[in-house]
């Protein structure tokens, strides 16, 4: 008899927390699903045959033509830039100009947590134009790219960069 109340008291402690253990799954899927309808992590880049000074200036501008508003610079190495701004649905932008050789740069745009295409797009298409130019998916076959430091931390893995298409 004692054991009967010992199993439905475990019972009713377990009742509540298989809710919240469904409720976690919940969560997880539906973080699956935005990982999914957004295309997963990614990044949008192009070359440009402009120096990084050159594309920084262009990036400003291209910001206000598609509407992202500028928040700031930061000249992370002598051969890479990092410009910051935000979106119409506040979504953080990046764009990281990186020199491939002395005339051309390497644009690389990441906007809010999984990317967004559509602005990702828009940004380089706005940014040609500013440029007077249209960009490449691949770098010229005469340029490769200096030797980088080595990373302070892994990229995480699930990252992926895709070239504008």
């Amino acid at each position: 008899m004692p054991y009967r109340w010992l199993a439905l008291a475990t019972i009713a402690a377990a009742v509540p927390l298989s809710g919240c253990v469904a409720l976690l799954g919940a969560g997880a899927g539906a973080g699956a699903v935005t990982y999914v309808e957004n295309g997963g992590v990614a990044n949008y880049y192009a070359y440009y045959p402009v120096s990084v000074a050159r594309a920084s200036q262009a990036t400003q501008a291209a910001f206000s033509q598609v509407g992202i508003q500028y928040q700031g610079m930061i000249q992370k190495t002598p051969s890479e830039v990092m410009i910051e701004g935000s979106d119409a649905k506040a979504q953080r932008v990046k764009v990281n100009i990186t020199s491939m050789a002395t005339d051309v740069s390497k644009v690389n745009i990441r906007v809010g947590t999984f990317g967004d295409k559509t602005v990702s797009l828009d940004f380089q298409r706005a940014l040609a134009s500013q440029l007077g130019m249209q960009p490449t998916a691949q770098a010229p076959a005469s340029v490769t790219p200096p030797a980088a430091p080595a990373p302070a931390a892994p990229a995480p893995q699930e990252q992926q960069t895709i070239p504008l298409q």
